[in-house]
């Protein structure tokens, strides 16, 4: 019975730190949030007021998530990320009604659902 207390003492700080990450990230306000259909699922920009960002990949069983942070000058973003860089780039141009990512492996825009970025 012991070694179940010890268990519970080692694990449940972990989940409560767990749960309080996940509500901060909810409880970010979006000042950039675009998207577009991918053949096979989404791709998604959301970008917070504390300038930090989400980068997100789905398909029909995993999703992607590349957290970051990003600058805004002129219509230029600069993406710097945690972990791994997607294949979209690490530099996007914005226009009224798009974000398109100019340096990655492959041509990726982004139709822009809201915008209250401020330069």
């Amino acid at each position: 019975m012991n070694k179940y207390l010890y268990l519970i003492a080692f694990f449940f700080p972990l989940i409560c730190c767990g749960c309080d990450n996940a509500q901060k990230q909810h409880d970010k306000k979006p000042v950039l949030l675009a998207d577009r259909e991918a053949p096979l699922g989404w791709v998604y920009l959301k970008v917070y007021e504390d300038k930090s960002f989400d980068f997100i990949l789905t398909g029909l069983r995993d999703k992607t998530v590349y957290p970051g942070t990003c600058r805004l000058s002129k219509d230029t973003i600069f993406f710097t990320y945690k972990d791994s860089i997607p294949k979209a780039g690490k530099t996007a141009i914005i226009s009224e009604h798009s974000v398109s990512y100019i340096d990655g492996g492959y041509s990726e825009s982004v139709e822009i659902k809201l915008n209250k970025l401020t330069k």
